[in-house]
C-alpha cells in the first residue's frame, strides 16, 4: 500500500516554508523552529499558484522529516508505523430506536439502521435487511474484501451506503472513498460516488448528506526516491518538484463522470503537509450534478456536525526533544445550496479527545482540549479504549492540563469570548459532554476528577464542581434530568484500571455527585471508545452497554441491561448471543429498541428479547 504523505511527528519540529513562496529549485531549504499556525487559511488563485505553492510545503516536510528520521531510526521505522492502518422516533407500530448522536437531529453514520419494520445492516462484509415481523433476512449483499469502514444512513426509501476501497493502480495502491444510493428494498445501486481518500466523517441533515473526505496526494516517484539509499535533501525536493497538480488534488465521480478539485476551492494553512480534507453536500433522494467541494490543506479527524455547521479539527503538532507542542485548528463549514463554504477558522492549545470535545449552543462554540499531554511519539499512550495504566510515555516540561475555550460563533467568523483552563493538572481529558450551559469534564491519571463548568456567561467560563472518584468514565450521556450516565473503567488508587465501571451522577448541584455504581472485575466495553454502541431507552429508563470479560479460560461477550433509577443502577439482564464460534462472533455490536423487543446485533446474527421483565428470547435470525 502507497505510503501516507504524513509529516512524522519528530519532523514537524520545523516550520515549512510560506506555501506562496516561490523557489528555484536549488534553493537552500531552511527549517525554522515550529510556531502554532492559528488556523488562518488563504486561497489558491490559479492552479499553477496551487502546484507551486503545494510543492514548496512538501519539500520543507518531506526534507525536514529525512533529517528527523536519518538521526532516530530511519525510513523503514517510519513506513511501517504508517502502513498499519438515542432519540426515539414513532413508528406505525410503536417506537424505535435511533443512532446515538451527539446532536439531537443530526444522524451520524453507522453500522445499523431501522425504520421500526426493517433493521439494515452493514457487518461481517454482508449488507442485509432483516424484517423484524418475521425475523426473516429479505435481502442481502455481499461487499467486496477488498472494502473497510463500512457505514450506512438511511433515508426515505434508499440506504446510503459509505465504505473505503484498496484500488490497485499502475502505480500501487491508493485508497477510494465509494457512497451509493441503494434502494432499501432491493439493494440495487442507483448513484454512486467516489473519491480517492477515505471517510472522516459525514453527517445527514435534513435530507441532506454532508461529507468530509480525507485525500492523500499519489507520489509514488517521490516515495522511491526516499527510499534510495543515495537519497540527499536535493534529490528528493527534484522528485517533489516534478509532480503535478493532479498529483494533489483528489479526483471524483459521479456515476463514472470523472471531476477533480478545482484549484481556486482549495485552502491552506501556512504550514502544511500534503494531505487535503474536502467538504461537500450530497441529496439523499439522488441528484448528484454540481458537486463542488471545498478542499483544505489539512490533516484533519475530528468532525462535530450540528443543524447549521460542520466544524473540522486539525491537530497541529511539533515535537523536540524534551517536549510537545500542539494546537488543534477548527474550520467551520456551512452550507447554501448544497455547496459548502468556509465560514470561521479558529485555534485552541492541545488536542481534542473526540467530536464530544466540541458543541454549539446559544450562538457560542465551546471546545474542550488537554495541552502538553504526555505520551509516546506515536500520539498514543493508555486511550480511554485501553484496559491499562498511565504511563505517560515521554515527558513534557510542562504538566499537562486542560482547557474549556468559548467562541462566538458569527456569519464567517469564530471570535474568542473566554476560556477556563488547569483543569486536571497532569492529567488528561478522557470524556466530555456539554448540556445546554453546563459543561462535564473527565480528567484522569490516578482517580477521575468529574468537573462541572458553567458556561452561562461566554466571557466568563467558571469550573464549579470537582467530583474525584477511583477510575474513570470514557463516555457521557444524560438520562433524566440532573442525571448523568458515565461508562468507564474503575481503577486502583494509583491508576490500574480494574474492570467496567458504570456510574450514575446526581449533577443538579453546582458539583456532581455519585449516586450508585455498576461494576464488573476484569470487563471493559465498546462504548469506552464508541458511543454508538451505547443505548439509553428514556421511555423505560433502560441503558443497554456491551461488554466483554477476556478471561482465557472462560471468554464472555454480551450486553449488560441496566435499570437506570432516579438514584440507583441495577442490572434488570445478561443479553449473549448463545451460538458456537468465538468470542469475536458472539460480541454485541449495537443494540436498538423496536416497539416492546429489545434487538442486538453481533457478527453471528440478530436476537430479539422481551423488553422489561426476563428479558426473554423471542427470536433470532442468523448471519
Amino acid at each position: 500500500m502507497q505510503p501516507k504523505l504524513l509529516i512524522a511527528p519528530a519532523a514537524a519540529a520545523v516550520l515549512a516554508a510560506s506555501a506562496c513562496t516561490s523557489q528555484p529549485a536549488d534553493a537552500e531549504i531552511v527549517a525554522l523552529p515550529w510556531v502554532p499556525v492559528s488556523a488562518q487559511l488563504a486561497a489558491y488563485e490559479s492552479c499553477d499558484d496551487a502546484l507551486e505553492g503545494i510543492q514548496e510545503a512538501a519539500v520543507a516536510a518531506f526534507t525536514a522529516w529525512r533529517d528527523e528520521y536519518d538521526r532516530g531510526g530511519g525510513i523503514e521505522d517510519f513506513a511501517a508505523a504508517e502502513e498499519s492502518d438515542g432519540a426515539g422516533a414513532t413508528a406505525e407500530d410503536g417506537s424505535f430506536s435511533e443512532t446515538n448522536n451527539a446532536v439531537a437531529g443530526v444522524d451520524e453514520p453507522d453500522l445499523v439502521k431501522t425504520d421500526g419494520t426493517f433493521v439494515y445492516s452493514v457487518v461481517g462484509q454482508v449488507l442485509r435487511v432483516v424484517d423484524t415481523r418475521s425475523s426473516a433476512v429479505v435481502a442481502e449483499r455481499e461487499l467486496d474484501s477488498f472494502t473497510w469502514g463500512h457505514r450506512l444512513f438511511l433515508g426515505d426509501d434508499e440506504l446510503l451506503l459509505m465504505h473505503t476501497e484498496d484500488v490497485e493502480s499502475g502505480e500501487g495502491y491508493f485508497s477510494e472513498f465509494r457512497l451509493e444510493r441503494i434502494d432499501a428494498a432491493s439493494l440495487e445501486t442507483l448513484d454512486a460516488f467516489a473519491m480517492e481518500g477515505s471517510m472522516v466523517d459525514a453527517r445527514l441533515v435534513g435530507g441532506e448528506v454532508r461529507l468530509a473526505v480525507g485525500s492523500q496526494p499519489r507520489l509514488e516517484p517521490v516515495w522511491e526516491e526516499m527510499w534510495e539509499e543515495d537519497a540527499d535533501d536535493a534529490s528528493v525536493a527534484a522528485a517533489v518538484r516534478a509532480t503535478e497538480i493532479e498529483d494533489w488534488l483528489p479526483a471524483f465521480s459521479v456515476n463514472g463522470d470523472g471531476q477533480r478539485v478545482d484549484c481556486a476551492a482549495v485552502a491552506h494553512p501556512e504550514r502544511f503537509t500534503g494531505t487535503s480534507v474536502s467538504v461537500f453536500a450530497l441529496p439523499a433522494d439522488g441528484d448528484w450534478t454540481g458537486i463542488e467541494p471545498q478542499t483544505v490543506m489539512v490533516d484533519g479527524e475530528t468532525v462535530h456536525g450540528t443543524a447549521d455547521s460542520l466544524y473540522l479539527a486539525h491537530y497541529d503538532y511539533a515535537w523536540g526533544a524534551a517536549e510537545p507542542e500542539a494546537e488543534s485548528e477548527i474550520y467551520r463549514f456551512v452550507f447554501e445550496g448544497g455547496r459548502a463554504r468556509l465560514a470561521g477558522e479558529a485555534a485552541v492549545p492541545g488536542s481534542l479527545l473526540n467530536q464530544y470535545s466540541l458543541s454549539e449552543y446559544g450562538g457560542h462554540l465551546r471546545v474542550a482540549t488537554t495541552e502538553n499531554e504526555a505520551m509516546g511519539w506515536w500520539g498514543g499512550g493508555c486511550g480511554p479504549a485501553a484496559v491499562c495504566a498511565w504511563d505517560g510515555g515521554s515527558a513534557a516540561e510542562e504538566p499537562s492540563k486542560s482547557t474549556v475555550t468559548v467562541f462566538a460563533v458569527g456569519e464567517d467568523s469564530l471570535t474568542e469570548t473566554g476560556s477556563v483552563t488547569d483543569l486536571g493538572v497532569d492529567e488528561r481529558i478522557y470524556a466530555v459532554r456539554f448540556i445546554g450551559d453546563t459543561g462535564y469534564v473527565v480528567t484522569f491519571r490516578q482517580t477521575d476528577p468529574l468537573y462541572t463548568v458553567d458556561l452561562s456567561d461566554p466571557a466568563n467560563p467558571v469550573v464549579t464542581g470537582e467530583l474525584k472518584i477511583t477510575g474513570f468514565s470514557a463516555y457521557l450521556h444524560p438520562v433524566g434530568e440532573d442525571r448523568l450516565l458515565g461508562v468507564g473503567q474503575e481503577a486502583t488508587t494509583e491508576g490500574f484500571a480494574t474492570g467496567l465501571q458504570v456510574s450514575l451522577f446526581d449533577v443538579g448541584a453546582a458539583e456532581a455527585a455519585v449516586l450508585d455504581q455498576y461494576y464488573w472485575e476484569g470487563a471493559d466495553s465498546s462504548v469506552q471508545w464508541d458511543p454508538h454502541a451505547f443505548l439509553y431507552w428514556a421511555e423505560t429508563g433502560v441503558a443497554v452497554v456491551p461488554a466483554q470479560e477476556w478471561d482465557e479460560g472462560d471468554p464472555r461477550a454480551g450486553a449488560v441491561v441496566l435499570d437506570v433509577g432516579g438514584g440507583s443502577l441495577t442490572q434488570a439482564a445478561w443479553i449473549e448471543h448463545r451460538v458456537g464460534g468465538d468470542s469475536y462472533e458472539r460480541e454485541i455490536v449495537r443494540s436498538l429498541v423496536i416497539g416492546d423487543e429489545l434487538w442486538t446485533v453481533s457478527h453471528a446474527g440478530l436476537q430479539a428479547n422481551a423488553l422489561g421483565g426476563d428479558y426473554e428470547r423471542i427470536s433470532w435470525t442468523g448471519f
